[in-house]
This record gives C-alpha cells, sequence and structure tokens, in this order.
C-alpha cells in the first residue's frame, strides 16, 4: 500500500514575493500564518505598512508647521485617492509615499489626472532609483530612521561649476526640503531632456542663466556659421560659374576640334588618293622604263645587224 507524503509547504510572503518578481528580493522568505497575497499580515509587512504610515503623518505634520493652511491623510481629489493632500493660499498640492520601486508610466498618468482636477504639483516620496530623477520624487534612503530623521539621498539638484543644475552630493533633511516646498523655495524642473529634480530658486536662476549663456554661445556659432555657410555658398556659386565657362569653352574646343578632325579626315583621304595617282605613276614609269630599255636594246641589236650586213656586202665585192 503506497501512502502520500505530505510535503513541508510554507506561506510566502507576499512582500518577498513582489519583490522577487521584480528581482530586487530582500533576503529569505518567511511564513506567514494565515494571509497570503501582496498584502500579508507577516511582521515584516505590517512593520512596512507601520512605517509607511508614520511617514505619511510626519509629512503632513511638517507640511503645516511649515506654514500650509490645510493638511490631510489619506484623502480624495474628486474621485482620485490620494497620501496627502495640503494647501496654502490658492496653491493645492499632493504628497504620495511609497515604499517601493515607482511605476513611471503610472506616476505620470497620475499626476495628469491630478493636475487636470486642479493640483498644482505633485511629489512622490520613494526609495532610492532609476525612477527618481524621471518624475517629481526624492528618493529617501530609510522609511524607519531614529527619531524620524528622514534624509533625502536622491533627487535634489544643486548648481555646478559651470552653473547648470545636477545631481547634489550633500543629504538633505526632508522636514527642510518640505519646508522650502511650501514656502515656495523649491521647485521641480528639467535638467535635460529627460531628467530633472528639486532645486532652490536661486539653483535654478544659475541654470537659466547658464542656459541662457550657452545659448548665446551657441547663437554667435550659429552665426559665424551662417556667414561661413553664405561666404561658402558664394564660393561655390563662383566656382560653379568658372566651371560653367569652363565647360563651354570645353564645348567650343570640342566643336572646334570635330570640324578640325573633319577637315583633317577629308585631307586624309585626298593625301591617301594621291597617293594611289602616284603609286599608279610610278608603275606607269616603270613600265614605260622597261619599254624603252627593251626598244632601246632592239635598236642596237638592229644597228650591230645592219652594220654587219654592210660590212659583209662590202667584202663580198
Amino acid at each position: 500500500m503506497r501512502t502520500k507524503r505530505r510535503s513541508d509547504t510554507r506561506v510566502v510572503c507576499g512582500r518577498q514575493a513582489l519583490l522577487d518578481e521584480l528581482g530586487i528580493s530582500e533576503g529569505t522568505r518567511r511564513a506567514a500564518p494565515e494571509q497570503t497575497g501582496y498584502g500579508c499580515g507577516c511582521p515584516e509587512c505590517v512593520a512596512t505598512q507601520w512605517n509607511t504610515q508614520r511617514l505619511e503623518h510626519w509629512i503632513c505634520g511638517r507640511l503645516t508647521a511649515a506654514g500650509a493652511d490645510e493638511a490631510e491623510v489619506d484623502t480624495q481629489i474628486g474621485d482620485i485617492p490620494v497620501d496627502i493632500y495640503w494647501r496654502r493660499g490658492d496653491r493645492r498640492c499632493v504628497v504620495e509615499v511609497h515604499s517601493g520601486p515607482l511605476d513611471i508610466t503610472a506616476a505620470r498618468a497620475h499626476r495628469k489626472r491630478l493636475q487636470a482636477a486642479g493640483i498644482d504639483d505633485v511629489l512622490w516620496v520613494c526609495p532610492q532609483g532609476y525612477w527618481v530623477p524621471l518624475v517629481p520624487a526624492v528618493g529617501i534612503a530609510d522609511f524607519a530612521p531614529a527619531a524620524a530623521d528622514y534624509r533625502i539621498d536622491q533627487g535634489i539638484l544643486a548648481a555646478g561649476e559651470t552653473g547648470f543644475a545636477a545631481p547634489s552630493r550633500a543629504n538633505w533633511e526632508l522636514r527642510d526640503f518640505l519646508e522650502g516646498w511650501v514656502t515656495g523655495e523649491m521647485h521641480w524642473g528639467h535638467a535635460d531632456l529627460t531628467t530633472g529634480g528639486w532645486a532652490e530658486v536661486g539653483t535654478w536662476e544659475r541654470h537659466t542663466a547658464a542656459q541662457a549663456a550657452m545659448i548665446e554661445h551657441q547663437r554667435g556659432e550659429l552665426r559665424d556659421q551662417r556667414v561661413e555657410l553664405a561666404v561658402s555658398r558664394q564660393t561655390v556659386r563662383d566656382k560653379q560659374k568658372l566651371v560653367t565657362r569652363l565647360h563651354h569653352r570645353i564645348d567650343r574646343a570640342g566643336v572646334h576640334a570635330d570640324a578640325d578632325a573633319i577637315t583633317l579626315a577629308g585631307v586624309r583621304s585626298e593625301l591617301v588618293a594621291q597617293q594611289r595617282i602616284a603609286l599608279g605613276l610610278r608603275a606607269t614609269i616603270g613600265r614605260m622604263d622597261r619599254t624603252i630599255n627593251q626598244w632601246q636594246w632592239l635598236t642596237c641589236c638592229a644597228m650591230l645587224l645592219v652594220v654587219t650586213v654592210m660590212t659583209g656586202a662590202l667584202v663580198m665585192r
């Protein structure tokens, strides 16, 4: 009789399963006693959720302390749920807190929906990653620091030696950033065509001045290149005219050469005809010379015969 052996199965933590699917596993998987899925009740997931909620309430308190007229956690803008909503005067903004990787496409679509609903700006507070420079986000290293000492390690820009905005190497405290954001001293902008970050107004002024100087320099180079291009085009046109004249001269010389060739061919034909006549006359002269020689021999022979006969006649007498 065969019996079935029960395998040692373990219920996998949903958060760890999600991280494993994304290729960023944080270590060994732990068993959850009851719940499964991405929102299980294991101690690690519960702690992560508590850390996120604590950060949301902490941000709400910092916004109020920085001068926001209104700040609320877990609310809705129309039918769009948001983590934190705050308002100062006519300015309305939203903060979204994510403890995991950020979906750039979904984040951009979410921002567009909020802007269509009247939200002026959206901030994502999330872990560090390639997604931070692509959306208005700040990357923090630790969601559970001691004494709520949240620090920003990615997403802040500073003016470099050339004046252009570049990622800052100095660590910023999240409380200082939120205060500058509420007071209007911190703004998000594009550092280049694809990436951006948060920077102070002075940094953006230097960045804009550096861009203006670069544009003016490029404009001067473009103007010089246009002048060089115009000179080159004029030179090319002059050379084209010269080449055209040379082509006309070559064509005329070709016509004259063809006429001369025809004339030369006629002369050659006449010369060949003259050569043929000369050859005929030479042949006739040769025949006449031979005939004359023959007649001379015959005449000499006849004279000798006559002399012989006359001599014989004289002797016979």
